[in-house]
């Protein structure tokens, strides 16, 4: 089957709801794990920057699930989306996974279901969903984004970094990054590690490299890394 990235846009889908839109994890949702008041590189703490709304629709290429598919599963995932949409998270579960039944291939249905688990902080069946759509399309830049997403948050949760969740958030953005190098949120995701792990200058060559490829699409997210960058520039002695 063939997915295009949910980022991208098509010309002939044009509703709000389309069948194809793809829930993506917003940038900014990944900036509720950055810091609250830790310590990281020497004495300085990130500034703590706006707590993101869930992960929004972001408007898509027309998915194209397996030619098998029922047209019933099409109808799931749009009703997916709807109770996505109107705050329905349970419902939406529901709905995508009944697309899944029908299509087991619908790669789509796995990214959605993936991201509503991430808004309910469902984590470990968040990551579950998206690792199955990996599975599916190895190639797709955002859905490995937005895995490295839920390891970061894994990762500094609790109070401890978890160095190993660290490395495999990093192993799946060097790979989004790999197979598109115009994509912007890897490198805000890359950026936060490289934070925390004391990676100063490659944080704000990260934080610099998503300004650039920024679109203002995600406010929040340009905001954060904006004030991110600043506060690492002061820390390092740059202007």
């Amino acid at each position: 089957m063939s997915e295009q990235p949910p980022f991208s846009t098509n010309s002939d889908n044009s509703t709000p709801l389309a069948t194809g839109w793809r829930i993506a994890i917003g940038v900014a949702a990944i900036a509720i794990i950055a810091i609250m008041g830790w310590q990281i590189w020497g004495n300085q703490p990130v500034a703590e920057p706006p707590i993101s709304t869930p992960p929004h629709p972001t408007a898509a290429a027309k998915s194209t699930p397996s030619t098998a598919e029922p047209a019933s599963a099409k109808v799931f995932f749009q009703q997916g989306n709807t109770y996505y949409q109107s705050g329905q998270l349970d419902n939406a579960v529901t709905a995508f996974k009944k697309a899944i039944e029908i299509d087991p291939d619908y790669v789509a249905a796995y990214a959605n279901l993936g991201a509503v688990y991430y808004a309910m902080q469902n984590l470990t069946e968040a990551e579950n969903a998206y690792r199955q759509a990996i599975k599916l399309a190895p190639n797709d830049g955002d859905l490995l984004y937005n895995l490295s997403a839920i390891y970061i948050q894994e990762a500094l949760a609790g109070g401890n970094v978890d160095q190993d969740k660290l490395a495999l958030a990093t192993e799946q953005i060097d790979k989004a990054i790999s197979l598109n190098p115009n994509l912007a949120a890897p490198y805000y995701g890359r950026g936060v590690i490289k934070s925390y792990t004391g990676d100063v200058a490659g944080a704000i060559q990260d934080f610099e490299k998503f300004l650039e490829l920024d679109d203002g699409s995600d406010p929040k997210a340009t905001n954060n890394a904006t004030a991110l960058l600043k506060q690492l520039r002061t820390t390092s002695g740059q202007q």
